[in-house]
């Protein structure tokens, strides 16, 4: 498949970089620090749920730094060899446009799973021998799960550097939707939580208000990620609400995990048809 050749070579390309390493190195001393701060007391344990659902993991590394990083490097991915000419030459082997745009995505999503998951895993390995109490199956899937949020935004990157003609818009669209998505979606939806939890809202629209914030949360791929990502730590993912395996109640229904996972797919496919539809009819 060309597809393939192309994911193969761009993530060739990318782990013999020097970032990769410098990535892999954050990552390790990031989640390190994580698990120093929020360790027990002497003597104490604290559950794999406990690392995982806490704010320092949830929303300080895995919610605004990941996509930070998975925006930054994947934005030039088809832009960057459109400017260098290089792109021409790719497009002169038997690889067709839509062979490039999606290559790029799984190649860059393939590098950044690197550090993530070495960065995740060699603190995790460590502190199992001291106070973590760790639980591989649950810790395992929270990674594949942050995998997921990481490719969604290599997705949403690659197709908006696909349906740009520039570095420079590429660099201010990834800019763009990393504020809109991470520190400005919560600002926006301060006022209006406040605003329809007091009992308002147009009454023209089709929806509650309860149901415009849930909706508003799962466009955010972030917010997807936190409804599933949470529920499965939890042990309550597909459990219709009831106690969750680690004694916690889940807090969301079955209609509304299925459509978060329906939202985390819909950002890993939309986005790059879109760019490729623009790609498909840019003069090169």
């Amino acid at each position: 498949m060309s597809v393939e050749a192309v994911a193969r070579k761009d993530f060739q390309d990318a782990v013999r970089s020097r970032w990769l390493l410098a990535l892999s190195a954050v990552f390790v001393l990031l989640v390190s620090a994580v698990v120093y701060l929020v360790r027990p007391g002497p003597g104490q344990t604290f559950p794999t749920s406990a690392l995982l659902g806490s704010v320092f993991v949830r929303d300080a590394l895995v919610t605004t730094l990941i996509p930070l990083i998975a925006l930054v490097v994947s934005y030039n991915a088809v832009v960057g060899e459109r400017e260098s000419g290089s792109l021409k030459l790719l497009l002169a082997l038997p690889h067709s446009r839509a062979d490039v745009v999606f290559g790029k995505v799984v190649g860059r999503a393939g590098a950044i799973a690197v550090p993530i998951s070495v960065g995740f895993l060699l603190p995790a390995l460590v502190a199992a021998i001291g106070p973590l109490s760790l639980q591989p199956f649950t810790y395992l899937g929270y990674i594949l799960l942050t995998l997921v949020l990481s490719s969604a935004f290599v997705a949403i990157a690659v197709g908006f550097s696909a349906g740009v003609a520039s570095n420079r818009l590429a660099i201010g669209g990834a800019v763009g939707l990393y504020f809109l998505f991470v520190p400005l979606w919560g600002a926006i939806q301060f006022p209006l939580r406040l605003y329809l939890g007091t009992g308002g809202g147009p009454s023209w629209l089709p929806i509650s208000g309860s149901g415009l914030l849930e909706l508003l949360r799962l466009i955010n791929p972030t917010g997807s990620f936190k409804i599933v990502a949470g529920e499965f730590v939890n042990g309550a993912l597909f459990a219709g609400g009831q106690v969750g395996a680690q004694g916690g109640a889940g807090g969301y229904g079955l209609s509304t995990e299925i459509a978060a996972f329906a939202m985390l797919a819909a950002w890993l496919l939309v986005p790059p048809l879109l760019g490729l539809w623009r790609f498909e009819g840019a003069d090169l």
